[in-house]
């Protein structure tokens, strides 16, 4: 049964100032969209002081971000309804976290034998930094030990019942090429903007969702320090025409944080008062404290100084 629903967003400005949900639809399949969030919700946080789980700590958007993914899965005809989710948001948002959690639920949840998952990481320190996240997940979780094995030289994870793997790898030419991966996850995107060819290493790493209906991939990025170019931009672009209606497509969500267009004309982006807007998670992976102390360091610093904090 084919569903009705819109993914463009038309009132993100009124939503995004006003604190509440800039998600444009309900999860498509309530049912699947539990389960998922129910899994992800037990993974511990280990570099958490307390190590609490994530479900006894997040904020609500993170949680409607992975029932969208998860919800947009018909367990009926075996196929994934919306195959493209974009998110855009501030530094230090847990947006990592989000990152392993969600692919590791992919995992668990995966129903295809020998399915092949893969973390795309700009460079190999980023991709470092997605691993560690799953290792802890694993490693604290007795039933996750047992399910799941862990192979930190290839920065692969193999589920021992039906041999797929969630691989991270760097950004380089041969590693997507031929790759048969039905969820792909990229990491922060606004670096591969900067690399000659990455438009064609993404289309090689959506290769494998030609024959894997269940597929999907998932961009996540923080804002870039410069001028938005290459993928990025063209990405970027696109999710924003989507979210405000200009163009439909509803195999694609959207989700943006970031300053309505009247805030940056009037400067009021650089009001403190205001960072809340961009940074969902203020107050909890974010110290307003912080970013006030950090704003004030550079807010005459100049211009390039000014850029990188914003970004």
């Amino acid at each position: 049964m084919e569903l009705g629903w819109d993914t463009s967003c038309a009132d993100w400005e009124d939503r995004i100032v006003e604190g509440r949900s800039l998600m444009p639809c309900k999860p498509l399949f309530p049912r699947v969209a539990e389960i998922a969030l129910n899994i992800f919700k037990e993974l511990i946080l280990v570099d958490v002081m307390g190590s609490p789980k994530i479900g006894d700590v997040t904020r609500n958007w993170v949680y409607e971000f992975v029932e969208a993914i998860f919800g947009a899965y018909d367990p009926v005809e075996k196929k994934r309804l919306i195959k493209e989710f974009f998110l855009l948001i501030s530094k230090k948002n847990t947006k990592s976290t989000i990152a392993s959690g969600i692919m590791l639920t992919a995992l668990i949840l995966n129903e295809r034998q020998s399915a092949e998952l893969i973390v795309l990481a700009p460079t190999k320190e980023i991709a470092d930094n997605s691993f560690k996240p799953l290792m802890d997940f694993i490693r604290s979780d007795e039933e996750l030990s047992v399910m799941l094995s862990i192979s930190e030289h290839t920065k692969t994870i193999t589920h021992l019942g039906n041999s797929s793997t969630l691989k991270v790898v760097a950004a380089e030419s041969n590693t997507v090429a031929g790759n048969k991966a039905s969820i792909v996850l990229v990491d922060e995107l606004w670096l591969f903007g900067k690399r000659n060819g990455a438009e064609s290493m993404m289309r090689e790493a959506k290769g494998g969702l030609t024959s894997r209906p269940e597929g999907c991939i998932i961009y996540l990025s923080t804002m870039s320090d410069e001028v938005p170019c290459g993928v990025f931009k063209q990405l970027l672009d696109y999710a924003r025409d989507v979210r405000d209606g200009i163009k439909k497509d509803k195999r694609f969500l959207p989700i943006i944080y970031e300053f309505p267009k009247s805030y940056i004309e009037n400067n009021q982006h650089l009001d403190p008062k205001n960072f809340y807007i961009t940074n969902p998670n203020l107050g909890a992976s974010v110290s307003e404290e912080y970013l006030e102390d950090e704003f004030n360091k550079v807010r005459d610093a100049g211009e390039e100084s000014l850029r990188d904090f914003l970004a």
